[in-house]
């Protein structure tokens, strides 16, 4: 049994990709390399962001400099997970939100 609950659009697996992926993302420095459309399309989803223009605006506003990568882990530990996880990603955001306390701590 997975640890996600599948939505109408994504299944558990993809859920655990996303989880996978964010940890990797943040742990690596949030490099632009690692973030690829499928990653900003989701992530622009999650954690009550919007989507902006595009991919290069979200990177930007984000993760551009350290002062905004420090505003994106303090939002990120900020969101309240909300939604039932059959129709949301709010299972795989309680997953990240926990694990950035724990490598914060």
């Amino acid at each position: 049994m997975s640890e996600y609950t599948p939505t109408k659009f994504d299944s558990a697996e993809d859920k655990a990709k996303f989880v996978a992926h964010f940890k990797r993302f943040v742990s690596k420095g949030m490099k632009e390399t690692m973030f690829p459309k499928w990653f900003y399309k989701q992530l622009s989803m999650t954690f009550g962001h919007i989507a902006h223009y595009n991919k290069a605006g979200f990177y930007e506003e984000w993760f551009s400099s350290p002062e905004r990568k420090r505003d994106f882990i303090q939002t990120t530990l900020n969101y309240h997970p909300i939604g039932d996880p059959a129709y949301t990603y709010s299972d795989a955001e309680r997953n990240i939100v926990e694990w950035l306390r724990r490598e914060l701590a």
